[in-house]
């Protein structure tokens, strides 16, 4: 009995959701300008440089009364910030290029506008040194908050975003196999997104 129960229970979730057409993947991109906070006043030239952060990658959502929508998403985003070794005073290119998954809910509040708030977990694929070190090594992954507004054209999404780190990384850069960098940095950054459907269903 039970077990015929939740079928049923299945079965009705699917069709009420196949009827809804509630279930979304998306396509989406983005531009960020990243400007780090610098919480320990380091020398400029030593901290990370603002930069620009182009990303792309792909969402799964789900629309609840065609008003409030759940999304979860994957991307790749490539930052490279500039500074100088302390100890050389050569400029470096820092490779902080990551995989992201952001959780965000979008709320419509006015015909075509929109505002959304999240949380995403951002995972660095390189350009952190993780061998002996006198510093503790750099937390992975990291975690930060975003909210912004947007607005729907046709079928497309365009938002701008602000996204900020919950707390300081002490990021450990690596300069050769044996050698690193260190920064002490809170995530900042404000970002053009876009989104577009590929299937609703």
């Amino acid at each position: 009995m039970k077990k015929l129960v939740l079928v049923f229970f299945i079965c009705i979730t699917s069709i009420i959701a196949r009827s809804q057409k509630g279930f979304e993947l998306d396509v989406t991109t983005k531009l960020g300008y990243y400007f780090p906070v610098n919480t320990n006043r380091m020398p400029a030239a030593y901290f990370p440089a603002n930069a620009f952060s182009p990303a792309a990658g792909v969402s799964l959502g789900y629309v609840f009364f065609k008003s409030t929508g759940v999304f979860l998403g994957a991307e790749y985003s490539c930052l490279s910030p500039v500074m100088k070794d302390f100890f050389t005073e050569k400029e470096i290119n820092v490779a902080w290029h990551s995989v992201n998954i952001p959780l965000n809910i979008r709320q419509n509040i006015w015909r075509n506008f929109y505002l959304t708030a999240g949380v995403t977990l951002s995972r660095q694929l390189k350009g952190y040194y993780d061998g002996i070190s006198a510093f503790s090594h750099q937390k992975i992954p990291e975690y930060n908050w975003q909210g912004g507004a947007g607005c729907k054209i046709k079928k497309l999404r365009i938002s701008v975003q602000y996204y900020r780190g919950f707390s300081n990384i002490d990021k450990q850069i690596k300069l050769s196999a044996t050698r690193s960098l260190g920064a002490t940095v809170r995530h900042q950054e404000v970002f053009l997104k876009l989104e577009y459907p590929l299937w609703r269903f």
